[in-house]
Order: structure tokens, then sequence, then C-alpha cells
């Protein structure tokens, strides 16, 4: 009977590979002006393949994913209404922003509202 040869194993070292989601994240935090072709060309001169759709959802959700919040919309749509204007509405949240600030919350510049006017009618 012959000796049997036994092949030793090489174990290549495997070459560490990017996922695609985050070559595409990281293309788009370089480039945060590119489109989604854009990225998708770019990459495949890296031998990356991906689809523009693939790119353009991830876009997506870095932008915030692109939703419209309606209820926020109607709400300022009222209060522009109120005052007005766009301007108007926006010198009075300028007018009130830095008190409501400086008091810590809206719920604490208006308790300081009203113990001023306790103050106040007390002085009267």
């Amino acid at each position: 009977m012959a000796a049997r040869k036994t092949a030793v194993k090489k174990t290549a070292t495997p070459k560490p590979e990017i996922k695609k989601s985050d070559a595409i994240r990281d293309w788009f935090k370089a480039n945060p002006n590119g489109t989604a072709v854009q990225c998708q060309k770019a990459l495949a001169e890296q031998d990356i393949t991906i689809g523009s759709g693939h790119a353009q959802q991830i876009l997506n959700k870095i932008k915030g994913g692109g939703k419209i919040d309606v209820s926020k919309i109607k709400l300022a749509s009222e209060f522009v209404s109120e005052y007005g204007d766009i301007d108007s509405a926006l010198e009075a949240i300028e007018g009130v922003g830095g008190f409501i600030q400086a008091c810590g919350n809206p719920a604490k510049a208006k308790a300081a509202l009203e113990a001023y006017q306790s103050v106040a009618a007390a002085l009267k």
C-alpha cells in the first residue's frame, strides 16, 4: 500500500469586505450633494455593483426619509393666518422665542408671566 499524501490546507486570509450599504453611506458622507446615479457610477469604479434605487433608498434615510408631517404644516398654516402673513408670524416667533428659551420651556414661561401678573395686580 502506498503512502497517502495529505495536502496542507492553506487558509487564505479573506479581504475585509465592505458592505454595500456602508460604501454608499461613506460615499454620500464625502459627497453630500451627490445623486444616487453619481453614487452608483462612483462605486462601480471601485468594483462595487449597486443599483441606483439602493443608493436612493439610503440617501432618503440619510436625509430624513423625505416624510412630510402634514399636521405640523396645518398648524403652521393656522399660525400664519392668525398673524396675517409669514413675516409677521416669524417676527412673533423670534419675539417670544428668546423669552421662552430664557425661562427654560413654555410651561415655565407661562408660570413666570402669571407670577408677574399677580405681582403687577398687587402693586396697583
